[in-house]
């Protein structure tokens, strides 16, 4: 288990078997957020790899108006679980009319990730993946009413690249630098995990096998000619899906893959979390699991369908 940014003397991890305690801030037998293990009878901590990579939430807050933010992670042997009660671990600064609500929710992803026949679309709107903070990540647009436009490019994201939803649910768009202090050149930092169970890294890979320099993966995804003003301002002129139109991927631009990840050096796979579009992930390189608040087709080519997360509204 990592340490948040906000609370730097934290910085050791501690051992798996108060990972329970540690994580939510209380004992999970006692109420609060609710025990995994009463939806998951056989949900553990034991050899679930993933938990180490989540954050101490304990010494964080939102703010005085909010609860402290809880949050626990455990395996089934199919799935990693991450529960939280949706506060933040850091400063909440109100961007959208939404405010910032405390409420259960649940993500899953496979435990043991592994390629799809075929990659997916993520969804053009609703959850891509779980931060590890236990907070949502949405694609890198909004929702219809908005155009599917970027919130990063229209600056209606706050000093962590997240915001609220209708429903008070707070998610990122972008990477959440505020989380960490120590994500400059760091080659196995853990941003986030996918929902097909691929972990999001920081952009960072070594040059050589004693990495003595370190250097800046780059998305492969491009602006396209036409669909940005002469100052870098999105025009989004006859398009459908927003930001997705206005960008195209041209393989061997970047460093990375379609999906925005690349095969690492040792064998399996991860994503990148970029500076530019499309932030996370940019398509699925393995089976998403269906989650109540996001998932199903979409991004870069469909639609959102049933359990697409409603979008912020805007003044």
């Amino acid at each position: 288990m990592k340490t948040a940014a906000p609370t730097p003397s934290l910085a050791s991890r501690l051992a798996l078997g108060v990972l329970f305690v540690a994580l939510t801030g209380c004992d999970p037998s006692d109420g609060g957020v609710g025990s995994i293990s009463d939806d998951y009878d056989d949900a553990t901590v034991e050899g679930c790899r993933q938990v180490e990579d989540f954050l101490d939430v304990s010494d964080g807050a939102a703010g005085d108006d909010y609860a402290d933010p809880l949050l626990e992670v455990a395996c089934t042997e199919d799935e990693v679980i991450v529960r939280s009660n949706g506060i933040i671990n850091h400063e909440f600064v109100a961007i959208t009319p939404n405010p910032l609500t405390e409420a259960e929710r649940t993500w899953t992803f496979p435990r043991e990730p592994a390629p799809a026949s075929a990659e997916a679309d993520v969804p053009l709107g609703g959850v891509v993946a779980v931060a590890v903070n236990g907070m949502p990540i949405f694609g890198p647009t909004e929702a219809p009413e908005h155009g599917y436009r970027d919130p990063l490019l229209d600056s209606i994201l706050d000093y962590c690249n997240g915001h609220t939803a209708p429903g008070g649910v707070y998610h990122y768009h972008a990477r959440p630098d505020c989380l960490f202090t120590d994500l400059e050149g760091n080659t196995s930092l853990v941003i986030a995990y996918a929902l097909d169970g691929y972990p999001i890294l920081a952009p960072y890979v070594c040059d050589d096998g004693s990495c003595s320099s370190v250097s800046e993966v780059q998305s492969s995804w491009q602006p396209v000619d036409g669909q940005f003003d002469a100052d870098g301002e999105p025009l989004y002129d006859g398009v459908s899906e927003g930001s997705w139109d206005i960008h195209a991927y041209v393989e061997g631009s970047g460093d990375l893959d379609r999906c925005n990840g690349r095969e690492l050096e040792g064998g399996g796979y991860a994503y990148y979390a970029t500076d530019t579009f499309p932030y996370f992930v940019g398509c699925y390189h393995g089976t998403p699991t269906a989650n109540s608040l996001g998932g199903g087709g979409g991004g870069g080519g469909g639609g959102g369908g049933e359990d697409m997360m409603p979008p912020p509204q805007m003044p």
